[in-house]
C-alpha cells in the first residue's frame, strides 16, 4: 500500500505540473476579483467595497471570473513555490527538466523584482483590500518575499550559484529597510508591507525566518540576532496551550491550521539557525496544539481550530508539508502524513490534471487556483516524495526505528549555532 501510495504521489505530481506548464503558470486566485474591468475601481469609492466585491466573487460557488473578465495572471508567490517543488523533484528523481525549470523560475523571479525598494521584494498581481489594509497591484509583502527568498535559497544550495545568495541577501536588506516595525514586550513586529503597521504573526515569524536562514549561510550573527528579535515578538503572544492568533487586531483573534504551519516552520528555521532555547519552547508547544487540534483520524484537516470546513486543499497541502518537515519529532505519528495526502486526492484531485480548490456546505468549489492550490499542492507532493526517499525510516511500510528516529532528532538539535 505504502508504495503503490508513493508511486500514485508521483504520477499525480507529474500530471498537475504538466497541467501547470500547459497553462503557463497562468491562473486566478481567491483575491483576484478587482482585476476585473467591472470591479477594479471599488476601492477607490470606499474600501469596504473593494472588500466586499473581492468576498462576494471568492465565496461564490460558480466562478464568476470569465463573466467579469478576470485574466489569468502569474503570482511571484506560487512562482515561488514552484521553484522550491522544482528543486524537491529534482533531488529525489534527478530529472534535468526540473533543474532547468527551477533556473529559469529564478531569472523570472528577478525580472519582476517589485521595483523601487532597498533589496529584491514581490506582491500580488492584484489589489487587495483587507480588513487591516489597502494593497494596490504589486505592492510587495514580507510572506511573498520570504517565500520566495527561502526557495533561491534553496537553488543556492542545489547549484551553489552564488549570484541567488546574493539575492536572497537583498532580501534582507527589504526587510529591515523598508517594513515599518511596532515594539513590542518580546521584540518588534514587522509590518505586512511597506504601507501598514498590522501585527502579524505568520508575516512576522516569516521575515524573520529569512534573515535567520541567510544569517546562517553568511556567518552573520547580526541577522540572527535581528530574526530572534523579531521573533519574540510573535513568542510573547503564543498562548499557554501553544497557539497563535492570526494577528494581534481585535478582527485576526481566530487560529486556522495553515498560518499555524507557517508559524512551525518560520520557527523551526530560526531555531536551527540560532538554537535558541525559547524558539525550540514555542516551536514544540506550538506543534503540540497544531497535532491535538487540526487533523481528524481520516486524514482530514480542520481550517480552524474550532471548525472543520471549509476544507480546503491548501489548508491539506501546508499540513502535509509541515508533517514531513517535522517527522523527526516524537510526536509526529508515522502514519498521518500518508493519510493526509490520500484524503486530499480523493478530496480535491480533479482527474484533469489540476485540484479543486474548496469544500464547504457540501458544495465544490472547482476553481484551479493556481497560487493558492495548485502550486502549493506541487510543493507538497514533492515534498512528501523528498520525505520518502531522504527518510525511508519514517516513511509507511518500513520497520518503525525508534532509536535512528531519536538519533536524527538529537543530530537536528546539536548541530552547530552561531548564537551561543
Amino acid at each position: 500500500m505504502a508504495y503503490s501510495l508513493r508511486e500514485k504521489n508521483k504520477e499525480i505530481c507529474d500530471r498537475l505540473l504538466c497541467w501547470m506548464e500547459k497553462e503557463g503558470f497562468r491562473g486566478w486566485d481567491p483575491h483576484d476579483a478587482l482585476n476585473s474591468p467591472f470591479l477594479k475601481g471599488l476601492s477607490k469609492v470606499h474600501p469596504w467595497a473593494g472588500i466586499t466585491g473581492l468576498q462576494l466573487v471568492k465565496r461564490c460557488p460558480i466562478n464568476l471570473r470569465p463573466l467579469l473578465r478576470v485574466p489569468k495572471t502569474i503570482n511571484p508567490k506560487g512562482m515561488g513555490l514552484v521553484l522550491a517543488a522544482s528543486i524537491r523533484r529534482y533531488k529525489v528523481w534527478r530529472q534535468k527538466g526540473d533543474l532547468e525549470r527551477a533556473a529559469w523560475i529564478c531569472e523570472w523571479l528577478e525580472a519582476n523584482i517589485s521595483p523601487g525598494y532597498s533589496g529584491a521584494c514581490w506582491g500580488y498581481p492584484f489589489d487587495w483590500p483587507n480588513r487591516s489594509f489597502y494593497a494596490p497591484y504589486g505592492t510587495p509583502n514580507i510572506v511573498n518575499t520570504a517565500f520566495i527568498g527561502h526557495a533561491l535559497l534553496d537553488f543556492y544550495d542545489i547549484t551553489g550559484d552564488k549570484k541567488w545568495l546574493k539575492v536572497a541577501e537583498s532580501i534582507g536588506s527589504f526587510i529591515c529597510n523598508d517594513l515599518n516595525r511596532t515594539q513590542g514586550k518580546g521584540g518588534f513586529c514587522f509590518s505586512y508591507t511597506p504601507f501598514d503597521l498590522s501585527r502579524v504573526h505568520n508575516a512576522n515569524l516569516l521575515g524573520a525566518s529569512l534573515l535567520a536562514r541567510v544569517g546562517r549561510i553568511t556567518w552573520n550573527p547580526g541577522l540572527i540576532k535581528m530574526a530572534l528579535n523579531s521573533a519574540g515578538f510573535s513568542l510573547k503572544s503564543q498562548a499557554p496551550d501553544g497557539s497563535w492568533p492570526y494577528g494581534e487586531a481585535p478582527n485576526q483573534a481566530w487560529v486556522d491550521s495553515f498560518h499555524t504551519g507557517y508559524n512551525l516552520m518560520a520557527l523551526k528555521q530560526i531555531w536551527e539557525a540560532s538554537h535558541d532555547p525559547s524558539v525550540k519552547h514555542a516551536l514544540y508547544q506550538g506543534y503540540g496544539y497544531y497535532l491535538s487540534h487540526f487533523f481528524l483520524r481520516d486524514g482530514i484537516v480542520r481550517y480552524f481550530d474550532n471548525r472543520t470546513e471549509p476544507l480546503d486543499a491548501h489548508a491539506f497541502a501546508h499540513a502535509l508539508i509541515c508533517l514531513t518537515e517535522m517527522c523527526m519529532h516524537p510526536d509526529t505519528p508515522l502514519d498521518l502524513a500518508s493519510r493526509v495526502l490520500e484524503k486530499m486526492i480523493r478530496t480535491f484531485w480533479s482527474g484533469q490534471g489540476y485540484f479543486y480548490w474548496q469544500r464547504r456546505n457540501g458544495l465544490t468549489y472547482r476553481m484551479p487556483c493556481m497560487r493558492w492550490v495548485q502550486a502549493w499542492v506541487l510543493l507538497a507532493l514533492s515534498n512528501y516524495a523528498l520525505w520518502f526517499d531522504m527518510s525511508p525510516s519514517f516513511a509507511p511500510g518500513h520497520a518503525y526505528d525508534n532509536d535512528k528516529r531519536y538519533g536524527e532528532r538529537i543530530k537536528w538539535e546539536e548541530s552547530g549555532s552561531l548564537i551561543s
